[in-house]
């Protein structure tokens, strides 16, 4: 039982860590400072962002992370030396609507570009 303890403790950090980039990521790209008092890493707390976020890292992520590198090495073999921000959308069956994927480091590159 300690171990599982032990691996919950870690996996947590983990996430916190994540999420502490993140929302200082998009601060930084959207220009906007708070004075945190408390509870800086919850998601449901980042109101003065103009976009709903929820941070995911680990192993549950793996996936959709395979699935972007795939879509981007298409992409890069497809249409060499292409510098302009890269987004993997998904479309699942079953849904009139799709999913856009975009990394981090190159959102606010893509922001730029198309405001």
């Amino acid at each position: 039982m300690e171990d599982k303890q032990r691996q919950g403790h870690i996996n947590r950090q983990k996430g916190k860590r994540k999420q502490a980039m993140v929302r200082r990521t998009l601060e930084a790209i959207y220009g906007v400072q708070v004075n945190w008092t408390q509870h800086k890493s919850e998601e449901e707390n980042w109101i003065h962002l103009p976009v709903g976020i929820e941070v995911k890292a680990g192993k549950q992520v793996g996936p959709i992370h395979t699935r972007y590198k795939n879509a981007r090495a298409q992409h890069e073999k497809s249409v060499p030396n292409d510098t302009r921000p890269f987004l993997f959308v998904a479309c699942p069956d079953g849904d009139s609507d799709a999913y856009v994927i975009v990394r981090l480091s190159e959102f606010e590159s893509l922001l730029k570009e198309t405001l």
